[in-house]
């Protein structure tokens, strides 16, 4: 699978495509990426010491509400705000308990910084976005080049 099939499988509007695609500013499509995910707060930037308040209690709602589905009830969201961690992917394997009951599943696109990028994403395109390596550089650890899924 091309880094283009990747991005229409986080990315599902069109303009979304045209633009990370079409971007002749960056150098590659992965920094075009992480640069529109921000933008567009379809990506949950969270440094790797974790999150502050809400964090991830707040995307979540923001994305049900964005998509008009419900991932997780209110108390179940209550839980995994009050959820205590050590590391971060401890919160996130926490949260695709979660969710994953909908078939969705919160996702870390690989980066270069000291944060994660995170993303929710259907559970049925789980293998596709797991099999390319998307950042191509000798000193980040190869699965680390790799879009994770924490379970």
């Amino acid at each position: 699978m091309s880094d283009e099939n990747i991005v229409s499988l986080i990315f599902e509007d069109s303009d979304d495509l045209d633009v990370i695609l079409n971007n002749s500013e960056t150098q590659s499509i992965h920094t075009s990426v992480l640069e529109h995910g921000l933008i567009t707060k379809r990506f949950l930037y969270l440094d790797f010491k974790g999150e502050e308040n809400y964090e991830i209690v707040n995307y979540i709602l923001d994305y049900e509400f964005n998509h008009s589905i419900e991932l997780a009830s209110q108390e179940e969201l209550e839980q995994l705000g009050e959820f205590e961690y050590e590391f971060l992917p401890e919160k996130v394997k926490e949260v695709n308990k979660v969710i994953s009951s909908k078939e969705y599943g919160l996702f870390s696109y690989p980066t270069t910084g000291d944060y994660y990028a995170l993303f929710i994403a259907k559970l049925e395109d789980k293998k596709e976005l797991l099999q390319v390596e998307l950042l191509e550089d000798e000193y980040i650890p190869y699965k680390e080049r790799f879009i994770q899924y924490f379970y």
